[in-house]
């Protein structure tokens, strides 16, 4: 997920800073909200085989943030070792099985961190602006 935003034009850099830690703020907030999202997996049934869920797909979620003066940036990603299993469960083919389950998809964090994000950083503007 992208988003951009237009430059603040403050003069005053203490405002300008301030907006900037609050920024930060909503972005590590909502890429832990979406790691948590996403390693939330439906409860598993057993069928026809004994195979019992080890937990470490779930683990290997994790999220990142990064900022400069210019940029905040929030990755929500799975470390390698794992992400062929996560894309298995989460790729196009086994999608629709998949979503029959309950499991939610990349598409489905995406869509929730975007809104989350769009409709907190609103709140932001709204009190800057005031």
């Amino acid at each position: 997920m992208v988003k951009r935003a237009k430059a603040i034009n403050n003069t005053n850099p203490l405002e300008a800073a301030k907006l900037r830690k609050q920024l930060k703020a909503v972005m590590v907030s909502v890429t832990a909200d979406g790691q948590r999202f996403i390693a939330k997996y439906p409860a598993q049934t057993l069928r026809k085989s004994n195979y019992r869920r080890t937990g470490t797909l779930k683990r290997s979620w994790s999220s990142k943030v990064t900022a400069t003066k210019t940029k905040i940036t929030g990755v929500v990603g799975s470390n390698d070792n794992i992400a062929p299993y996560n894309k298995f469960v989460q790729g196009s083919p086994q999608s629709k099985l998949f979503r029959t389950t309950a499991w939610r998809n990349i598409d489905d964090l995406r869509k929730n961190m975007e809104n989350d994000f769009v409709k907190r950083v609103e709140e932001i503007n709204e009190r800057f602006a005031a």
